[in-house]
């Protein structure tokens, strides 16, 4: 093995393909860390609620925004809505009460919390968000596979969610 080693290291084209990338080798070894890496910019932490059964909350005036999208992964429900306005931090509350069928339904809705609510803008841009919310609050069992239908008010489907291990 080291006498087809040698042989091969004295032509002159093997000498280049041997030697070049120990050079790069090397020569990576002493670059600083703060040049190898590009600055990545860390991506912000999703802010996930979790939402509520309260019939007070529930029967109070639902926040004023057009639902875009509902999406549902695992027991996450990523709402993506427009305003006129910023709305701030929005809760989603179910009502106590289930319609009877198999499997049961939940009326829900979006509600503003009226600390976060942020001055109305004159602009005639819409505002875009994206908020998360925790549904395991919502079941009407908290037990594996559990379904239940949320009605969301101002969304004409329902949405089945089926309760995680």
């Amino acid at each position: 093995m080291v006498l087809l080693l040698r042989t091969l290291v004295k032509q002159q084209a093997m000498k280049i393909l041997f030697i070049l990338p120990f050079t790069f080798v090397l020569a990576a070894c002493f670059v600083p860390r703060s040049k190898r890496a590009s600055n990545l910019k860390m991506a912000t932490p999703i802010e996930i609620k979790i939402s509520e059964i309260n019939e007070a909350v529930y029967n109070t005036t639902a926040a004023p925004i057009q639902i875009d999208s509902i999406s549902i992964s695992a027991n996450i429900l990523t709402l993506k809505f427009s305003c006129a306005f910023n709305p701030g931090r929005l809760s989603l509350v179910g009502s106590p009460m289930l319609a009877k069928s198999f499997p049961p339904i939940r009326n829900c809705k979006f509600i503003v919390q009226e600390s976060n609510i942020k001055q109305k803008e004159n602009n005639d841009n819409t505002y875009q968000g994206v908020q998360y919310f925790e549904l395991n609050p919502l079941s009407h069992k908290f037990i594996k596979d559990a379904p239940t239908y949320l009605q969301i008010e101002g969304w004409p489907e329902k949405i089945l969610f089926i309760y995680p291990e």
